[in-house]
């Protein structure tokens, strides 16, 4: 049988740094449309994708193209709240209403359109031969310098709740770029442009 994937895309309206960044056009659509129509195309497993958002037009957006949605607790949408406390906040909500328990969750950034399926895919392998102690185990996507990219980041069910370090934590390497400012986008663009063109 097939495991459970959910996919969490945290796709919050409050931006400082580019102003509605997560909406903002880039090659032709808006940029959490990147992730959300690469994440959906992973194959192999039981999938659902689910946009985190407080954002009401991306809300519309999301319902317009049957993309599923999940409105963001308020205290979830400051500046200083943690991308892992929404990931939380869906878990918590989707046990809540059908007590649905998913075998991998994979928190996919918004602002990342260089992440496609075969990456996901690539990650998702590497996750899978990772070895697993108490139910535990996590992979994070790092660039080649060793830094953490935050654009991916796939863990177990029960790795979402855990209160301790990250101890069986893997990870997989791919140079890519998250979208902060107006440069980003003309960055990102341009290294997708010669990445298509190779």
């Amino acid at each position: 049988m097939q495991n459970k994937l959910l996919v969490i895309i945290p796709a919050r309206k409050g931006s400082k740094r580019l102003k509605n960044k997560n909406r903002v056009i880039f090659n032709g659509k808006e940029l959490f449309l990147h992730s959300t129509e690469e994440a959906k195309k992973i194959s192999g497993y039981r999938l659902r994708v689910i946009v985190s958002t407080d954002d009401v037009e991306i809300e519309k957006k999301c319902l317009l193209k049957k993309i599923e949605v999940k409105k963001r607790l308020p205290i979830n949408g400051l500046d200083y709240a943690a991308k892992q406390s929404v990931i939380k906040d869906v878990c918590y909500l989707l046990w809540e209403e059908e007590t649905y328990v998913p075998d991998i969750v994979l928190s996919l950034q918004a602002n990342s359109p260089q992440v496609n399926s075969i990456i996901l895919e690539k990650c998702l392998e590497k996750f899978k031969r990772h070895k697993e102690v108490n139910f535990c185990k996590e992979l994070i996507c790092i660039n080649k310098n060793g830094d953490q990219n935050a654009s991916i980041r796939i863990m177990t069910y029960k790795t979402v709740f855990q209160k301790t370090l990250s101890t069986y934590l893997t990870t997989f390497t791919e140079d890519i770029d998250d979208i902060h400012y107006h440069d980003d986008l003309i960055k990102v663009s341009i290294k997708m442009k010669k990445t298509h063109d190779k």
